[in-house]
């Protein structure tokens, strides 16, 4: 019996050691090759984001000539958004509604260079408080003047001059932003001292690094100093003035979109074992122009690769004035089919060399087993007319496709959804309570946007009936409201006197043909700007009984 009992107690002991060591084994083997267990651990969050970037100019949006590759698998096992709309225009109200998901009236950033109000929660703050590392690299472009320390602080003229004649150096001063004051007719600019530009950690972020210090801090680390005395945010040093064929001098190892892939690196691989998840924006200053991107991916297409778009030739007649008198974008007329075909192959280009920086990342990911717990958005906060309307750049007078409809891709841990393409009209509002929702983080209620998850988990009720896009500019012709319903856009200038718009995409996709002064259409037209007034009144915009008051 006794000997029984002392059997049993050295398998026992026999077994302990066998297990113990089994487990010694495994924590080492976790340690050596950076596994971990994800069963309970929150995704982490790359939100990828494009800069003047329409939806033409992905690969998986139809464009079959384009080299997008990474952007196209990220489509082909994830979620893609044919009909994603900003809701606002340009670059700092379309940023704030991303981030915030709010529509530009409910945040304080309705033009350029204005200091987003510090209480307003974006995707930084939310992640953050959920107990998540942040980090934001690249453009934001909601802290004020981007250009700081440079004469007027706004960079170079993208047009022509290609050696600015203000090198910032060292003197990174004088910080300013706008305010937003409430006028009679409108929101006005009031220039005051204070911001942080693209230099210091702001919406929440903890871990920054800006196209301006930051940047050239790097340049100047790696030996660059010529290229960091005028280099920075938009500033790619182009090789020549637009009209002709250009290319960024920094090269491919020197540019910011380089800059901005590393530090994200840096930062996944910082955490990629801490019991905490990270949320990361990786925000490229590209491909918004100049349309100069690094050799050799400015000839990456021949301009015998490039097709016109059907809509190129437009005489703008019957639209809006305003959309004529931007003689240096609207160039129909001044410039040659290959001037036109350069521009689009140099876009093209540049969109394939940030593609490629993309897919560094995405590699890192998978290499250290965080692809499969990481939600992955791409987007861009406007697109670029590229000849469309025989228009180059953005033109702000109008809301048109090229502009208005941006890519939006969504990949969630796990392929769920995977390769679901949605034709649901979804807005740009949506993107941050879709993200938290996905991430098990509470929404907001001050929130306008919308999670898309319960659409997506069941794709039987509408997600929206329309999308609603604002520009509003200090000036009576720049304030727009665009509507854009199953089958018809509606673009109203309700301060101006200037022609509304209304096209059919279904039978004119390339909007060449305004119907706002077709008898047979004015039931349509009375129901969209119902539509408009209706939306401004229940999202609480300060304007909204001047917005009904247009005859």
């Amino acid at each position: 019996m006794k000997r029984n009992l002392k059997d049993r107690i050295d398998a026992l002991k026999r077994f302990f050691q066998s297990w113990k060591g089994l487990m010694i084994c495994i924590l080492i083997c976790c340690g050596l090759n950076g596994c971990t267990s994800n069963g309970d651990k929150k995704p982490n969050l790359l939100f990828i984001m494009t800069d003047q970037q329409p939806f033409n100019c992905v690969g998986v949006y139809g464009n079959d000539k384009i080299h997008t590759p990474n952007l196209d698998q990220l489509g082909a096992e994830g979620v893609v958004l044919e009909n994603f709309y900003i809701a606002a225009f340009p670059c700092s109200p379309s940023r704030a509604s991303i981030l915030s998901g709010r529509y530009l009236h409910n945040h304080n950033v309705f033009t350029n260079n204005v200091w987003m109000d510090t209480s307003i929660q974006s995707l930084g703050h939310l992640f953050a408080a959920a107990d998540y590392h942040t980090g934001y690299f690249g453009k934001a472009h909601l802290g004020g003047s981007m250009y700081v320390g440079r004469q007027d602080g706004d960079g170079i003229d993208y047009m022509h001059d290609t050696t600015p004649a203000d090198p910032v150096g060292e003197d990174i001063t004088q910080y300013w932003h706008y305010e937003r004051i409430e006028g009679d007719s409108g929101w006005l600019l009031q220039r005051k001292d204070g911001g942080v530009g693209e230099d210091f950690p702001q919406l929440g972020f903890r871990v920054w690094a800006g196209g301006w210090r930051q940047y050239k801090d790097w340049l100047i680390s790696h030996g660059q100093d010529s290229f960091a005395l005028t280099a920075g945010n938009h500033d790619a040093l182009q090789s020549a003035p637009e009209g002709e064929h250009m290319y960024s001098r920094l090269g491919e190892d020197y540019h910011m979109a380089h800059f901005f892939t590393e530090e994200t690196k840096t930062f996944i691989l910082e955490h990629q074992k801490s019991e905490r998840p990270w949320a990361a924006v990786l925000s490229y200053f590209g491909p918004h122009l100049p349309v100069s991107p690094p050799q050799p991916w400015d000839t990456l297409h021949s301009l015998e690769d490039v097709d016109l778009p059907h809509n190129l030739i437009d005489s703008l007649e019957g639209k809006p004035i305003a959309q004529k008198k931007t003689e240096l974008q609207y160039v129909l007329g001044q410039w040659s089919e290959d001037q036109y075909k350069d521009y689009i192959r140099r876009y093209w280009g540049y969109c394939a060399y940030i593609d490629n920086r993309i897919g560094q990342v995405f590699r890192l990911l998978k290499e250290t087993g965080q692809w499969d717990n990481t939600i992955i958005i791409f987007t861009s906060d406007h697109g670029d007319m590229v000849a469309g309307h025989g228009m180059i750049f953005k033109l702000g007078s109008n809301a048109y496709e090229e502009l208005f409809r941006v890519p939006a891709i969504i990949s969630l841990p796990g392929g769920e959804f995977q390769g679901l393409r949605i034709k649901e009209l979804a807005s740009s509002v949506d993107l941050l309570p879709t993200i938290l929702d996905a991430a098990g983080i509470a929404v907001p209620a001050e929130i306008d946007g919308k999670s898309l998850l319960p659409f997506l988990k069941d794709q039987v009720a509408q997600h929206r009936p329309a999308v609603f896009a604002e520009i509003h500019t200090s000036n009576h012709g720049g304030k727009v409201i665009m509507c854009r319903s199953q089958r018809y856009k509606y673009v109203y200038h309700w301060l101006s006197s200037d022609v509304d718009e209304l096209y059919d995409l279904e039978a004119d996709p390339g909007e060449l043909n305004n119907l706002i002064g077709d008898e047979s259409y004015r039931e349509v037209v009375d129901n969209m700007k119902d539509f408009i007034v209706e939306w401004s009144r229940e999202t609480g915009h300060r304007y909204a009984s001047l917005i009904g008051t247009k005859q």
